[in-house]
C-alpha cells in the first residue's frame, strides 16, 4: 500500500517544535552563563575572541540538543521511507516486476548503524551544526565590532549581547542566537527607538515582528517631537529581539525538521540498493510542487524542467541549481529554506511496467 505523499511532512510537524525548543533552549543556557561584568572588560581591550569564548560559542558542543533533535528526524525519515520500500517490493514480486525473494535482501530496519546511514547522517548534521555555529558567531562578532566603531559603551554592548534578567529570572532581549544580519537589524531598531526624527520613529513602526503594544508610544514621540522614555524604549527593544530570536527558532526548526527527514529518505533508498533489495537504475523520483500560493515560482518549474524523472544519484535541473532531492543541503539557501516540496518515487520494471512509493493527492 503507497506511503501518504506527505509522510515526511507529517514527520516534520511531529518534531518541528522539540527541533525549535531545542534551539532556545541552547540558546538560553548560552545566555545563563554569560558573564556581563567579565565580557564588558574583554570589550574595553577589544578582545572580541575573548567574548566569544567567554560565552562558549567557540565550542559547538551548545548545539548537541538541537543535533539529537535533528537526528530524530533523519532516522524517522529513514525508518518511514524504509516501511515504504518494503511494501513497494511486496508489491512488485506480486506483479512480477521484481522476482521474488528480493524483499529478503531488504535491511530488517533502518538505523544508523550500517555506514551509509551514518556517513550520512554525519555530513548532513556537521555541515548544519557548523553554519548554525557560523552564522550565531558572526552575529556576535559584527554586533560587538559595529559597537566599539561607534564608541558604545562596554558595559552598555555586554547586557544588549546577553539580556537582561526579566521578570522570569532569565536574561532577555539580547542578540546572543541571532545571525549577522538579524543582530544589526535589532541594534538599528533600538536606535530608531531612541530616534527624535519622525522618520526615523516610522521606519521602526514598519517592522514586522515589532511588539505592536509600544505602537501608542512611538505615535505619541512622532507627534510631540519628545524621546520616548528609556523603560519604555528597553521593553520595546527587548521585545523586538525575542521575537527575532523565536522566528529564528521556527524558520530553523521548519526547514531542518522536514530537511532531516528528507536527507533520512534519501539514505534509505540508498541502502535499499545496496543490499540488492532493490536493481540499481530501477528507481525514478519526480519532483512534485505543493501547487499553492506559498510555492516559490521556479520550484513550479522544476517538474517540466525533469518530465522523465532522475535517478537515484542524479540531481534536478532547477533555475537555480542542481538539488539532489527537494530541500537537498547542498543546495542554494533560497533554494531550500522552508521548502515543502516532495518527490514520488517510481520503480521501474520491464515492459514500461511501473509502481509508484506513494499515493498522489486527491485533488480538492
Amino acid at each position: 500500500m503507497p506511503l501518504p505523499h506527505s509522510y515526511l511532512e507529517d514527520i516534520a510537524a511531529r518534531l518541528e517544535p522539540g527541533m525549535r525548543e531545542a534551539f532556545l533552549k541552547a540558546v538560553r543556557a548560552l545566555r545563563a552563563q554569560a558573564d556581563p561584568a567579565r565580557i564588558a572588560a574583554l570589550l574595553e581591550n577589544g578582545d572580541v575572541d575573548g567574548v566569544l569564548d567567554a560565552i562558549g560559542l567557540n565550542d559547538p558542543a551548545w548545539l548537541n540538543s538541537f543535533r539529537a533533535a535533528m537526528a530524530e528526524g533523519f532516522v524517522a525519515g529513514g525508518q518511514e521511507t524504509h516501511a515504504g520500500v518494503r511494501g513497494l517490493i511486496i508489491d512488485a514480486i506480486s506483479q512480477d516486476i521484481l522476482p521474488p525473494g528480493s524483499d529478503a535482501r531488504l535491511l530488517a530496519s533502518f538505523g544508523i548503524r550500517n555506514l551509509p546511514a551514518e556517513k550520512a547522517l554525519r555530513d548532513y548534521g556537521m555541515g548544519l551544526i557548523r553554519e548554525i555555529d557560523d552564522n550565531t558567531r558572526d552575529g556576535v562578532r559584527t554586533f560587538l565590532e559595529d559597537g566599539m566603531e561607534a564608541g558604545r559603551n562596554p558595559v552598555q554592548s555586554a547586557l544588549d549581547l546577553c539580556g537582561r534578567i526579566g521578570e522570569s529570572g532569565e536574561r532577555e532581549g539580547g542578540i546572543l542566537g541571532l545571525t549577522e544580519t538579524q543582530a544589526r537589524s535589532v541594534q538599528r531598531a533600538r536606535d530608531e527607538l531612541a530616534s527624535t526624527d519622525a522618520p526615523t520613529l516610522r521606519r521602526y513602526l514598519g517592522r514586522e515582528l515589532r511588539d505592536r503594544r509600544y505602537d501608542a508610544a512611538v505615535l505619541r514621540a512622532i507627534r510631540s517631537g519628545e524621546p520616548i522614555p528609556e523603560a519604555i524604549q528597553e521593553k520595546a527593544g527587548t521585545a523586538y529581539s525575542n521575537r527575532y530570536l523565536r522566528y529564528r527558532a521556527e524558520v530553523m526548526s521548519r526547514t531542518e525538521s522536514l530537511r532531516s527527514a528528507s536527507v533520512g529518505q534519501h539514505a534509505a533508498l540508498l541502502n535499499a540498493v545496496a543490499t540488492g533489495a532493490l536493481p540499481y537504475g530501477s528507481i525514478r523520483r519526480f519532483w512534485m510542487d505543493t501547487d499553492d500560493e506559498r510555492t516559490r515560482v521556479w520550484h513550479k518549474e522544476i517538474p517540466d524542467l525533469n518530465p522523465d524523472g532522475v535517478s537515484l544519484e542524479e540531481p534536478f535541473v532547477t533555475p537555480l541549481g542542481p538539488l539532489l532531492y527537494p530541500r537537498d543541503p547542498e543546495g542554494e539557501a533560497e533554494n531550500i529554506i522552508q521548502c515543502r516540496c516532495w518527490m514520488q518515487i517510481r520503480l521501474t520494471g520491464s515492459g514500461n511496467r511501473w509502481l509508484d512509493m506513494l499515493a498522489f493527492p486527491v485533488p480538492g
